[in-house]
């Protein structure tokens, strides 16, 4: 089963860097967390379970305020100079 979680991993991962729409980076971080309980369950129907209901969670409570951090830190970058800067 470890196998399978790291095959998942892996494929959200570029689906991820394919897209940078900060939707597949949530069911990463569950994956891995379904990863590690694959080790101490066997049952397939529980780390599966863990990996949507968690993935569904983190991507409802922190995407609007991880969208919002990295939309700050980009005006931050881009303001525009000063008469007086150069």
């Amino acid at each position: 089963m470890i196998w399978i979680w790291l095959g998942i991993i892996i494929v959200l991962t570029l689906l991820e860097l394919a897209t940078k729409n900060l939707v597949t980076i949530w069911f990463v971080a569950s994956a891995v967390i379904s990863l590690i309980l694959s080790i101490f369950v066997d049952i397939y129907f529980v780390q599966f379970l863990v990996f949507v209901i968690l993935g569904m969670i983190l991507l409802v409570t922190t995407r609007d305020y991880l969208i919002n951090f990295i939309n700050n830190k980009k005006e931050k970058n881009n303001q525009k100079r000063g008469k007086n800067e150069k």
